[in-house]
């Protein structure tokens, strides 16, 4: 597969936020998933975003959301984000999810150092970020140097890699003769991709590819310590965006997993219904939308998921609050926040499931939307941010007030 071409991601319109008009980038937002519906195929198969694709998002200002007005971009809290990623899911499971992921990693950038968020917003390219934590990276060398480091390494799951100008890599740096995690930013064109490593059940049209770096300068600029950016904290030449500069990084990030998979739930339901208005079924000798079990599933179905949503978007309004009040989330808060984003997921799922068992056989053929979605909805709810039992368990302990592992991230 060939990278997308830096021609067609030339950044438009740098300048500064003077004001956005939230109404008008959500019509232009659903519009845009209009148009995706007639491409989420073609991505799918692909297994990463178009060109085509990646060139709309980009010249409808959905990759600059969360990017500081400071720098160029729109400078909108998560709130705004979270309801452009769940209307682009609507149209295209995998652009939503990249532009989910890379709108929280653009968060935290703006907790990075003056100089490095210079080197990232002011590109001269869309700032479009793939984060690798989680425990992805392996054969990871670290050579220090005058001004930073010589890294090395390889890396899974590196979500967007094709369509990204930027990574964000989870590296252990030793510092005092012991590793301290770190996060680096690393410019994407330093890397090579295998893009025949990418191959899954749903959501594959991620591009969610392994990669790998050779021995590569990263100046000292460019590091930040992954405890203080989960914490909330900033670096101390990091310019104040706002509010969203105190907010901690793991609800931000569940909140960018959430938001798509949400919006892929309610492309289900849509579906659902759609299908439902046309399908005769035979052993029932009539049509399906005079079933009563398919008609309660219609309703109860779309309550809960326009339960879900509200409650997501009222958390990322809270947060900022919050972290505007305080100056930090509290750790129970956080806690609270990530336990009612994996139960949402899991309520999405178990809703969109009654749908598929409603329907039958209509899930089977291959090329069609429910078949799609029907992958994807279960991929999605499947990511580490939205394991319920993993957050649960810290909630828990600190409900009890019990102490929590050394391992634990909230």
């Amino acid at each position: 597969m060939e990278p997308i071409s830096s021609m067609a991601l030339a950044q438009p319109d740098l300048q500064p936020n003077d004001g956005a008009d939230i109404a008008s980038l959500l019509a232009r937002t659903e519009q845009t998933q209009d148009w995706l519906r007639g491409k989420a195929a073609e991505v799918e198969q692909r297994r990463c975003l178009t060109p085509e694709v990646v060139e709309r998002l980009v010249d409808d200002g959905l990759f600059r959301i969360t990017q500081p007005s400071l720098y160029g971009g729109l400078g909108l809290e998560p709130r705004t984000a979270w309801e452009a990623v769940y209307q682009i899911a609507r149209g295209c499971s995998s652009s939503a999810w990249i532009l989910g992921l890379s709108s929280a990693n653009v968060v935290m950038i703006g907790k990075f150092s003056a100089e490095a968020q210079r080197d990232v917003f002011l590109s001269g390219k869309p700032t479009i970020v793939s984060l690798l934590t989680g425990g992805v990276g392996y054969d990871i060398q670290v050579e220090h140097v005058d001004g930073g480091m010589l890294l090395s390494g390889r890396w899974r799951y590196a979500s967007g890699i094709d369509a990204a100008t930027w990574a964000g890599l989870l590296v252990p740096i030793p510092i005092d003769g012991k590793p301290v995690m770190h996060v680096v930013l690393v410019p994407s064109d330093a890397f090579a991709i295998d893009h025949q490593s990418w191959n899954v059940l749903g959501m594959r049209g991620t591009g969610s590819k392994d990669i790998a770096l050779t021995r590569t300068f990263v100046p000292v600029h460019r590091w930040m310590d992954w405890q203080t950016l989960q914490d909330g904290g900033r670096h101390p030449t990091c310019p104040h965006h706002g509010p969203v500069t105190d907010a901690p990084l793991n609800a931000i990030n569940a909140m960018s997993t959430l938001a798509p998979t949400l919006g892929v739930a309610s492309a289900v339901a849509e579906e659902f219904r759609t299908i439902v208005r046309a399908k005769f079924s035979p052993a029932a000798q009539k049509a399906l939308v005079d079933d009563r079990v398919a008609q309660i599933e219609v309703a109860t179905g779309e309550a809960t998921l326009s339960i879900l949503r509200r409650a997501l978007l009222d958390d990322a309004e809270d947060i900022v609050r919050e972290a505007e009040r305080n100056g930090r989330v509290g750790l129970v808060e956080r806690a609270a926040m990530r336990t009612r984003f994996a139960v949402a997921s899991r309520l999405a799922l178990q809703t969109t499931q009654r749908m598929f068992a409603a329907l039958g056989s209509s899930v089977l053929p291959t090329g069609t939307r429910i078949e799609r979605l029907f992958r994807d909805v279960h991929s999605m709810s499947t990511h580490m941010l939205l394991q319920p039992e993993a957050i649960g368990e810290i909630y828990g302990r600190l409900l009890l007030d019990l102490p929590l592992p050394p391992t634990a991230r909230v």
